[in-house]
């Protein structure tokens, strides 16, 4: 896993939190996914089957997030504290990690680079409200990154130039053309049925994560029905 992370290896990282989450290991899962999510993901032409794979994995990365917001555990062992590092001092009594993005959440600024920073000493409160800002902050972030992503393909949409005329009219080329290519016939039950499932799953994914944008679920909607050359797909 480390190895993988390491070398940004994001198919064996999908591997990975798969196996994970099927073991119930939220932590390394989170972790996995953490580095997978972290940037947007690059869903250009790929097969509906690979986005809708991805898009589903991104959902269980915010329903295992949601999940650990609720825990209220930090007990030695506890998923918050093998996810985030801190030591179990004594009772009430935690120590978060200099190094740490907890410790820039909980003191406002980084110990990163400061020789000889130990950390933050804190109580059950002040932690738990560092890490539930933490968590907010993530799923707001990474649904909006992920977000712009599906936007960018314009909702898994066909190029209808392509379909239609047998030539997109991209200025750059195919390569360039944001709207998905399929040939006349590809466009079939299956293909209507997953394109569905993942115009739901993106709803689920605003919803789960609380991602509110009007302008964002107009946009899904929008998308789903028509491409910008005015061809509807209903």
């Amino acid at each position: 896993m480390f190895r993988a992370i390491q070398c940004t290896d994001h198919t064996s990282l999908q591997m990975f939190s798969k196996t994970f989450i099927g073991m119930g290991n939220n932590p390394a899962a989170l972790l996995c996914m953490d580095h997978i999510f972290s940037s947007p993901l690059k869903l250009q032409n790929l097969p509906l089957s690979e986005v809708e794979a991805l898009l589903s994995l991104y959902f269980n990365y915010i329903k295992l997030l949601n999940k650990l917001q609720h825990d209220k555990s930090l007990a030695q062992g506890s998923d918050h504290q093998r996810l985030f590092g801190f030591q179990v001092l004594g009772e009430n009594c935690y120590l978060v990690p200099g190094h740490s993005i907890l410790y820039k959440k909980l003191t406002g600024k980084s110990g990163s680079n400061k020789k000889g920073t130990e950390g933050h000493t804190c109580g059950s409160e002040d932690l738990h409200r560092g890490i539930t800002q933490l968590i907010l902050a993530r799923i707001s972030n990474c649904t909006e990154t992920q977000d712009d992503a599906c936007r960018g393909v314009h909702g898994f949409s066909p190029c209808l130039h392509l379909l239609v005329e047998e030539k997109c009219d991209s200025p750059d080329g195919e390569e360039s053309c944001s709207f998905h290519h399929i040939k006349s016939e590809e466009l079939t039950s299956d293909w209507y049925n997953t394109r569905l499932r993942l115009i739901l799953l993106q709803f689920q994914i605003l919803n789960s994560a609380r991602y509110g944008n009007l302008d964002v679920k107009r946009y899904v909607l929008a998308h789903s029905t028509r491409n910008t050359c005015k061809y509807s797909l209903i």
